[in-house]
């Protein structure tokens, strides 16, 4: 079931960054199930998409990983290029991982929610699944020697103390802000889609109400 979580997003971009991305997001939230459900029922699916902030969306769509997958595609587009460049390349671990954030909008950071082990860890499945070679825990995939830098610990989780960094902590709430706003497009999208239908029973409420008033005056 992993693999087709894995092959949906793999087939769906090939952003290296998105790619990065959605793997480790979607391994955090879900650990590559497809069929996964979580806060009490409310959310389904390798993005654990939460169906009452997604209206139109069922829970068969979400636990779908092609549908899925292209549906959380744009969140995370818009959330791996908020990451500056710079981070891409002295911290991809990190830069990913703020990346999720912003398109999940979790009530915290993973590291902070689920710690860095549990970052790191599934920073090395992503890794695995592009093919690559699973850094050690707690350093960077970078390699080893002098060019990159650790992952971050739990107590300095998600900062970066160079530029890159302020930049990444000045987008990460941008990005998170944007959220409820692409939420509102999702549901004017809905409601365009489904406007006959709301047009009909508009129409059926009002004719129902004019009954009722001439029923009225009929008895009294």
């Amino acid at each position: 079931m992993a693999d087709s979580v894995v092959q949906a997003i793999l087939d769906a971009t090939k952003d290296p960054h998105v790619r990065e991305s959605m793997l480790l997001g979607s391994r955090l939230e879900s650990s590559w199930n497809p069929n996964a459900v979580g806060d009490n029922g409310s959310s389904f699916g390798p993005f654990q998409i939460h169906l009452p902030a997604h209206p139109g969306v069922t829970a068969a769509q979400a636990q779908n990983p092609a549908w899925a997958t292209r549906y959380m595609l744009s969140a995370y587009q818009r959330g791996a290029a908020a990451q500056p460049e710079s981070l891409w390349r002295s911290n991809p671990e990190q830069a990913a991982e703020q990346a999720a954030v912003a398109a999940e909008a979790p009530a915290q950071t993973y590291y902070s929610g689920r710690g860095a082990e549990t970052v790191h860890a599934a920073w090395r499945a992503t890794v695995g699944a592009l093919g690559g070679h699973a850094p050690a825990a707690g350093t960077s995939p970078g390699g080893g020697g002098g060019g990159g830098g650790g992952a971050p610990s739990a107590q300095n989780a998600g900062l970066d103390f160079g530029l890159g960094g302020l930049l990444s902590a000045i987008a990460v709430p941008f990005a998170m802000i944007a959220q409820p706003f692409a939420e509102i497009g999702t549901l004017l999208t809905w409601w365009w889609t489904n406007r006959m239908k709301v047009a009909f029973i508009a129409v059926g409420v009002v004719f129902f109400i004019i009954g009722l008033v001439f029923f009225a005056k009929e008895n009294l």
